[in-house]
């Protein structure tokens, strides 16, 4: 838990023009994010494409990603979200054998959960992992069983709890949070880094890091050295690049389909736009499009690197 802050990379799961793992693309881009400074790496969450994957094709790409940041000695997470336990377990204990850091957990997704298979769910977990591994929850209402602070407060014996994914805007909601469940590492999204940074939270994953590192790297700077204007003016000028990438996101793509047509856009990482069926990849003439816009209103945010 108090080790646990900063800007952490969330690197996409890159996909040949034959639907397979390109390695060697996911490798160079966990050197470019370790090179532009992000404090932790990690994948196999919804950028990932974890639902896309299966066990088999799990082990690859954890297997490259742990060989890969031990070399750079990067901070490391995964995402072991799936529909049940089992699956779970699978996950998490193949990443902590191969010297990953910690989890990402959401929720099983097809179904609630009773107050009873909830607690257990969590305990099931948490006896799995190694005494080391960190287990950081993935607040998504994608998922059942969306949590608040008087929820977490119930959690706060679960061994290897150390933090959440917390995505929301609701910022009551999140001082509520920070009341009841104080000791956890809770992160953010760039939708809300100023704010929610300004009332405790530690750090954020983060999308934008694929996109323009410097940008999201200089604005943690401007917050934890108390630069609440700069910082400000950094949230306004994101919220204007979320409101323009309503381009990509017309017609309900999410996630790491935008994510890969957006880092398609910037010079920054090796593009990658192919994403796993039933998702289709955005059309080249909508990402051309968004390009035109950023070009014309947002060239501040353009990586220059």
């Amino acid at each position: 838990m108090k080790n646990l802050h900063g800007i952490w990379a969330a690197v996409t799961t890159p996909f040949d023009e034959h639907d397979r793992f390109d390695e060697g693309v996911f490798r160079e881009n966990i050197r470019r994010l370790h090179a532009a400074g992000a404090h932790g790496i990690y994948t196999t969450d919804s950028d990932g494409e974890f639902y896309a994957l299966e066990l088999d094709e799990f082990k690859q790409v954890v297997t490259a990603f742990a060989d890969e940041t031990a070399r750079l000695s990067f901070p490391t997470m995964v995402g072991v979200t799936w529909t049940n336990t089992r699956g779970m377990i699978d996950r998490l204990q193949f990443a902590a054998a191969h010297g990953i850091l910690g989890a990402h957990v959401g929720h099983p997704y097809f179904m609630p959960m009773t107050a009873g298979s909830y607690r257990a769910f969590w305990e099931d977990i948490s006896k799995a992992a190694p005494e080391h591994f960190a287990l950081i929850h993935y607040n998504t209402p994608r998922v059942h069983n969306y949590q608040r602070g008087p929820d977490y407060a119930a959690l706060l014996d679960i061994p290897n709890l150390v933090g959440t994914k917390h995505v929301g805007s609701d910022f009551p909601e999140f001082l509520t949070l920070m009341a009841c469940a104080p000791v956890l590492s809770h992160f953010t999204g760039e939708h809300a880094m100023t704010p929610y940074m300004m009332f405790g939270a530690r750090g954020v994953y983060s999308w934008l890091v694929n996109y323009n590192p410097r940008y999201i790297m200089d604005w943690y700077a401007d917050v934890v050295a108390g630069r609440w204007e700069q910082a400000r003016h950094r949230q306004e000028r994101l919220h204007a690049l979320t409101r323009a990438m309503a381009i990509l996101m017309e017609g309900g793509n999410y996630h790491a389909i935008v994510g890969k047509a957006l880092a398609s856009t910037s010079t920054f990482l090796v593009g990658d736009n192919h994403t796993r069926r039933p998702y289709l990849p955005i059309a080249q003439a909508r990402i051309d499009a968004f390009r035109r816009v950023v070009d014309e209103q947002l060239s501040d945010l353009i990586w220059k690197g």
